[in-house]
């Protein structure tokens, strides 16, 4: 099906009726746009919208996740164990790190990636750089490779590839770091579902945020590279929480 086909099947011819107007490159950038749209997602998700949830049939169907408690009083699973379990999948080298690191640091008065905020007190260490300090200490300590996937944004991404690049991937190895750009989803009009532009050559769009992080670690090779690597086990930390590792 050609885009043109796609367009018209959601009804959103609209997206393209400037094209002749746009120069070769904002065609091109709006064509991209389109093409990274699932407009079979989003049609399912304007369906929905309204649609009341039964969250007792969903209640029913959900299975419980994986889980050890240790305040039974006799855990099938110590402690012990547990952390021993662990640090046998470190060793194995079956590990590996998500770091969220999205957002901007416009809260903080600070108009470059949340991740290069200065936050050490004295050293003036940047947040990105305590992450893989603390990273580098959990392969020192279990003598093994720990690869960080490091999720950004469109906001981010330029400049936190450049930080990276400029300050020696803050001391991990080429093949301990991947840095991918997370999913985009188009604003759509409330009432008509129509996707909106934010120009002539340019849809409105919106970063999908924590929940398409799964989405984006296939789409760009992540969940391959992982599976190829023999890691099956993710810790999981967003960039503004330096102390959770």
């Amino acid at each position: 099906m050609t885009l043109s086909e796609t367009l018209a099947k959601f009804g959103q011819e609209h997206l393209t009726q400037f094209a002749d107007e746009l120069a070769p490159g904002e065609r091109q950038q709006l064509e991209q746009q389109l093409l990274g749209i699932d407009f079979l997602q989003l049609q399912r998700l304007i369906d929905g919208r309204d649609a009341p949830s039964n969250w007792g049939d969903l209640a029913a169907r959900a299975e419980p996740p994986p889980a050890v408690r240790l305040d039974q009083p006799h855990p099938t699973l110590t402690p012990e164990a547990a952390q021993a379990a662990g640090e046998a999948a470190l060793r194995s080298g079956r590990v590996g790190m998500i770091l969220v690191a999205g957002g901007q640091g416009t809260r903080l008065g600070f108009d470059l990636p949340k991740g290069m905020y200065p936050v050490g007190p004295i050293s003036h260490r940047t947040l990105f750089q305590m992450h893989c300090d603390r990273l580098l200490a959990v392969m020192r300590r279990y003598g093994t490779s720990i690869p960080l996937f490091l999720m950004t944004s469109p906001a981010t991404d330029a400049e936190t590839r450049k930080y990276f690049d400029e300050n020696n991937r803050c001391g991990l190895a080429e093949d301990q770091l991947t840095i991918f750009c997370q999913g985009m989803m188009p604003a759509v009009d409330a009432k008509t579902g129509k996707v909106l532009r934010a120009s002539k050559g340019s849809l409105a769009l919106s970063p999908d945020g924590h929940g398409g992080l799964v989405a984006a670690m296939a789409r760009h090779g992540c969940l391959a590279a992982a599976e190829q690597a023999g890691i099956d086990q993710f810790y999981y930390a967003q960039v503004d929480n330096p102390k959770t590792q």
